[in-house]
């Protein structure tokens, strides 16, 4: 299995509208959309999940370049951290009212705006805007970035969405799960385990085999849930400035 099919059958993603993000360098957002493909013209791909007992299962897919990676530019390029293990900490410090974004398309843009022409954008600050703020501002930009596929996912596939499975590393970071449900506007789950892939690639093997039962070995996995804080209002005012970074990043004149 590919290293996203593997997150998402490890997640327990087995039924249409389930999805999952696998948070790294960058990020796959994943659906499994059944066993009819759905073609989207918004910037998604459509994909083979697997196929068991002769039946294929189809996922819809977007991938974001930059998230993992935000982290790695703070500390390596501009200085800002030592490690990630103080991020949660100094976004919760951070001036809650502070407006900054950051759009980080080093590369231009990935799913759904594919932007090869699009540049990194750092606005909205104002003079009391910190290190805190900036990094808050790159934490909040992972889950920005991921609820703009999602946005399109949902959308192509005809679902409103019931929760977003989460796995990699920086899912260790509670301030940004719960950001991330607060855009999103579903709840976020996360396991236990921060590595699904090569779990789902081995319990696709062992339930082919007669060794597991796939009922009874994803009901074990234990998650700890985040749920929806933001109000509608507050939402759509950080999307919409969200927007209004995207717009700069991608102005071409």
């Amino acid at each position: 299995m590919g290293d996203s099919h593997g997150a998402l059958f490890g997640q327990g993603c087995h039924s249409p509208g389930m999805m999952k993000a696998t948070y790294g360098t960058g990020s796959s957002i994943m659906m499994n959309i059944g066993q009819y493909p759905v073609l989207s013209e918004k910037g998604l791909a459509t994909s083979v999940a697997w196929r068991i007992s002769g039946k294929a299962e189809y996922v819809l897919e977007g991938n974001v370049n930059y998230t993992g990676a935000v982290i790695q530019w703070l500390k390596e390029d501009l200085g800002l951290i030592s490690s990630s293990a103080g991020l949660e900490e100094y976004a919760l410090q951070a001036n809650r009212e502070d407006e900054t974004y950051i759009v980080p398309a080093f590369s231009g843009l990935g799913a759904p705006h594919w932007d090869s022409s699009a540049r990194a954008v750092i606005c909205g600050m104002n003079r009391a805007t910190g290190k805190a703020e900036i990094v808050k501002a790159a934490l909040d930009c992972i889950a920005y970035q991921i609820s703009d596929v999602i946005r399109v996912m949902l959308e192509a596939a005809g679902t409103s969405g019931d929760t977003l499975r989460a796995d990699g590393g920086p899912t260790k970071n509670g301030y940004l799960m719960q950001f991330q449900s607060d855009v999103i506007d579903l709840p976020v789950l996360v396991p236990e385990r921060e590595e699904l892939s090569g779990t789902g690639a081995s319990y696709m093997a062992g339930i082919a085999l007669g060794i597991y039962n796939k009922d009874e070995v994803f009901s074990s996995l234990r998650r700890t849930v985040f749920t929806p804080a933001m109000s509608e209002m507050d939402r759509r005012r950080k999307l919409a400035g969200w927007k209004s970074a995207l717009r700069m990043a991608m102005q071409r004149d």
